[in-house]
């Protein structure tokens, strides 16, 4: 007995046409499909957006490699640089790879010259975030000095991410250092394209060569913001079991958590094995047990509780973000796609 997620294509689009029509002519887009298009089915998302997008990121491998199985032959970008021992499917899968080193571009070198193909890179650049990418300018500048004596790697572009896109100070000082990084890439390679924002930074217009848009294709924003307005596309629901008459000072579920009052309970099918954390939120009835949870308040659509259908709203009974409410909530629930 499965959990539904009910995703609509249809807001789906209309979020990604609302972010194109507010790009710059000549600003690629992008859009964001890791962890399973967070957790609306990367394939299909993919499918849906292959139109409206002129690429694709991903973080893994993996992820890159299901997608030109589905038959998406547009360009993708893995975010995450790859291990030696992932060279051979991402270049026989034509994907876009991340360098970081000089080391990264000679294994890509390697295996692309025994492949006899040519590998497009994109160089990650660390502009504050401290998290992935080149330092400063001198490595940078014998990553594309290698790539450029390489036969078989191609310089395709450049890239970085805010680490907080929400203040403008901050997305300031990591705009100016990429700005330095943005003009040296292109000395290698003019038509390279660079790339800093996400989501955060097209909110703020900060747009370079190109945008990476993950969390508002999907209906949420990373800080508020009325620059444009989005949807939700995903909804999960659960089957409805029973309905249980509590009496004052009785317990429900695991460990003694005696009611305050007489209520009725209603029990249903979604438990922390489906994807939220075994915690007593607003509505509900004790912790989440691992396959049912117990529920005060009900609201329900087609006969079926509704689990989910504000992400941000469900984000702050868990003191955590959108995103990671939605690359959970659906973990165990069949996808149904509306057209």
């Amino acid at each position: 007995m499965l959990n539904n997620a009910y995703i609509d294509l249809r807001k789906l689009k209309n979020n990604a046409l609302t972010v194109r029509k507010k790009l710059p002519k000549g600003v690629k887009f992008c859009a964001v499909v890791k962890a399973d298009a967070y957790g609306h089915g990367a394939e299909t998302v993919a499918a849906a957006l292959y139109n409206i997008v002129d690429c694709f990121a991903v973080a893994l491998i993996e992820e890159g490699i299901s997608l030109r199985l589905s038959g998406i032959d547009k360009e993708i970008l893995v975010l995450i640089p790859c291990q030696k021992s992932d060279l051979e499917r991402a270049v026989y899968y034509n994907l876009t790879l991340t360098v970081a080193t000089v080391a990264d571009v000679l294994g890509i070198e390697k295996e692309g010259k025994r492949q006899n193909k040519q590998v497009s890179v994109h160089v990650k650049i660390n502009t504050g975030m401290n998290r992935q990418g080149v330092d400063n300018l001198n490595e940078l500048e014998k990553i594309l000095e290698k790539i450029q004596s390489s036969k078989h790697v191609r310089l395709g572009g450049g890239y970085s991410h805010f680490a907080e896109p929400e203040n403008k100070k901050a997305l300031i000082r990591a705009q100016n250092a990429f700005l330095l990084a943005n003009n040296l890439v292109k000395r290698y390679n003019n038509k390279a394209i660079l790339h800093i924002s996400a989501s955060g930074g097209f909110l703020q217009g900060a747009y370079f060569d190109m945008v990476r848009i993950g969390i508002l294709l999907y209906g949420y924003k990373p800080f508020p913001c009325e620059k444009i307005s989005v949807s939700p596309v995903m909804k999960v629901c659960a089957p409805m079991l029973t309905k249980r008459r509590l009496k004052k000072g009785e317990s429900m579920l695991y460990g003694n958590c005696p009611s305050g009052i007489e209520q009725d309970v209603s029990l249903v099918r979604y438990g922390y094995a489906d994807g939220l954390a075994r915690k007593n939120i607003v509505g509900q009835f004790n912790n989440r047990c691992m396959d049912l949870t117990a529920l005060t308040s009900v609201k329900t659509s087609n006969g079926e509780a509704v689990i989910m259908d504000d992400a941000e709203l469900l984000a702050k009974e868990y003191g955590t973000i959108s995103y990671e409410i939605l690359t959970s909530v659906a973990s165990r629930a069949q996808k149904i796609y509306i057209r």
